[in-house]
């Protein structure tokens, strides 16, 4: 029995690709592509990579649902036919480009997570094929580019078998003559937010901190498998999908090489990068301000009393927890926090098992439900603003940065400070 036969049966999944796979493909790279005009470009990214040392193919999948506007149904008609062309045309051996039709998809289903799972439960099955459970799928976007050790960097990872997953670290132009002053501008502070949130999580302590970006992760099929594969979610599908993967531990971050996403506008997904920018241009700046640090702060606190809670009575519990501050205690309260504590404690065989389970419970959706309920006490601020505060906090000293600035210095304490590829357990 192959690894993925369960898998590709509760899914119903039939293929899609008639080719057989490469005998030595080790890694599968997945690109959703809809009213797209400019895919080629980034199929010609990853086309002058260095080629790793395992066959590599790549799964396009151009999309759309049935009551989308005939504008766009017209454009994938045309980006299908070009790139079924040019997949022909730039295939070779141990590098082959595939594409999957997915026209007139059902209203409800429609969408990014729909298009993502779509190619991954194709590279599932590719996988499957040469039963090779630790096959790696890379997820990616029709509007980015990569550095040309993108692919290497990637099996450089995997090839730690016990490694479930990584991020691979980005970078969005801040400059340059493609688009006008201000989207680099607004796409400056997108990136700068993304960053303070994920320092500022790791600075509070929580352990799942990673960026989760669609364009910019790579996943053991085996893993992927495991846990019940991608969502079919319109937008965030990325952030719940690696949060599935993240807590299995041995989570990589690539820093060795780079992606490259498009700070272009967009209205497909109602959030993310081109939702911001559409924002960022329609609203200005209040598009783009985050939540504050004290926001932070006061998670950081409440993580800091969890060793405490393990074997300890209830009233105990809410002794310390009437000392925190007033945004964490409010969400505790209103989230019945005794009854949850003490069911991961009446669960948990030991003080480790009780902090595995606490973080369960306590996951990335419950933080952003945290920090969204915090905005009532603490509210949103400028990026800039909040990303000065925090590297304050981290190095002790004052910080009198622009955003630009500030966006260097945090993506040279992502990139530089860290291992070139670190892994969280």
């Amino acid at each position: 029995m192959t690894f993925a036969e369960h898998y590709l049966a509760r899914h119903d999944f039939l293929p899609k690709i008639r080719e057989h796979p490469h005998r030595q493909t080790g890694i599968i790279v997945v690109v959703p592509a809809c009213n797209e005009p400019d895919l080629l470009h980034s199929l010609h990214s990853l086309r002058c990579c260095v080629q790793p040392s395992c066959a590599v193919e790549v799964i396009v999948v151009v999309n759309h649902a049935v009551n989308a506007d005939e504008g766009v149904k017209r454009q994938n008609e045309q980006t299908l036919h070009e790139t079924q062309l040019w997949a022909v045309q730039h295939s070779v051996e141990r590098l082959h480009f595939h594409v999957i039709c997915a026209f007139d998809v059902p209203e409800k289903s429609a969408g990014v997570g729909f298009a993502r799972k779509t190619g991954m439960d194709e590279a599932v099955y590719r996988f499957n094929l040469l039963n090779a459970p630790n096959g790696v799928i890379a997820g990616f976007d029709a509007d980015a580019k990569c550095d040309a050790d993108y692919l290497s960097a990637v099996e450089c990872c995997f090839i730690r078998p016990d490694i479930n997953g990584a991020s691979i670290y980005f970078e969005h132009p801040v400059e340059g003559n493609e688009f006008p002053s201000e989207i680099y501008e607004g796409i400056t502070l997108y990136e700068l937010h993304l960053r303070y949130m994920n320092q500022a999580l790791r600075y509070c302590g929580f352990p799942y901190a990673c960026h989760t970006v669609g364009s910019s992760f790579a996943v053991r099929v085996s893993a992927y498998v495991k846990q019940g594969g991608m969502n079919r979610r319109k937008a965030g599908e990325d952030f719940h999908f690696l949060h599935k993967i993240i807590p299995l531990g041995n989570y990589g971050e690539i820093n060795a090489t780079r992606v490259i996403p498009s700070p272009r506008i967009s209205d497909r997904v109602p959030f993310g990068t081109g939702a911001c920018m559409r924002q960022w241009i329609n609203e200005g700046a209040v598009a783009l301000y985050t939540y504050p640090i004290e926001a932070f702060d006061a998670l950081k606190a409440f993580f800091a009393l969890i060793p405490e809670f393990y074997a300890d009575s209830g009233r105990k519990i809410q002794t310390l927890c009437s000392t925190l501050p007033q945004p964490i205690r409010e969400y505790l309260e209103q989230n019945d926090y005794l009854c949850r504590i003490r069911n991961v404690y009446e669960n948990s065989a030991s003080a480790e098992n009780f902090r595995k389970r606490f973080w369960t419970w306590f996951d990335a959706l419950q933080v952003v439900k945290y920090l969204n309920r915090s905005c009532r006490t603490c509210p949103k601020q400028p990026v800039e603003v909040a990303a000065r505060c925090l590297l304050q906090r981290m190095e002790q000293r004052d910080c009198h940065f622009t955003a630009k600035e500030l966006l260097m210095i945090y993506r040279r304490m992502e990139r530089e400070i860290e291992p070139k590829t670190s892994i969280r357990k």
